[in-house]
């Protein structure tokens, strides 16, 4: 099992580079308490332009472990502080997730695209019976896939599928060959009539 904590940040214009210098502190203190954490900035789709500081763990014990020590750390105490008085972006989160199909590759892939659907939690079976037939037809284009759903979060109603791929060349080519399989779009056709898209995005690690 993988759990995944999600702070979301939307930099205030022109404190970009400040935003991101906290996110990277905050994101080294959680990793000295046992998180594996990731950086990712949305180049493109929803949300364009802001940073999210995703933490994996291996158990919701590993994670609440985890978060109870990064919490009481002085440094990132220090960092929330310094936000109160010279605030950079506004955070959202942390939202908990678990993965249902796949898990983060190790190492990262520097590009991820992830596509958010609103699913009824009835339909959840539906959606990993189709998991396999995706995950088998991406792994021909040697892009790695994974299934989220909220554990602790705004929307229960909500699922992630996110693809991972090795650069912004192998992005292109992939999509370029799944808008022209058959097998991929019947499997969207049916993914639709479980849930409904509402959002993509691309996101680079930093």
């Amino acid at each position: 099992m993988t759990i995944c904590a999600v702070r979301e940040i939307t930099p205030h214009l022109g404190r970009e580079e400040l935003a991101e210098s906290r996110v990277r502190r905050a994101a080294g203190v959680m990793a000295r308490h046992g998180a594996y954490t990731r950086i990712f900035k949305v180049i493109a789709g929803a949300d364009v332009g802001d940073y999210s500081l995703q933490t994996f763990y291996s158990s919701f014990a590993e994670g609440a472990t985890a978060f109870q020590k990064f919490g009481s750390d002085a440094e990132f105490q220090a960092i929330y502080k310094e936000r109160a008085t010279n605030p950079a972006g506004d955070i959202r989160g942390p939202n908990v997730y678990r993965m249902v199909y796949g898990g983060p590759t190790k190492p990262p892939r520097p590009l991820m695209v992830q596509r958010m659907y609103h699913m009824p939690r009835n339909n959840i079976g539906g959606v990993m019976e189709l998991a396999p037939q995706l995950d088998k037809l991406m792994q021909s284009m040697d892009v790695s896939i994974g299934i989220v759903v909220p554990a602790a979060a705004e929307d229960h109603e909500m699922m992630a599928v996110v693809y991972r791929f090795h650069s912004m060349d192998h992005w292109g080519e992939s999509v370029d060959k799944m808008v022209d399989n058959d097998e991929f779009q019947s499997l969207v056709a049916k993914g639709n009539e479980l849930g409904t898209l509402k959002t993509s995005r691309i996101m680079s690690t930093i």
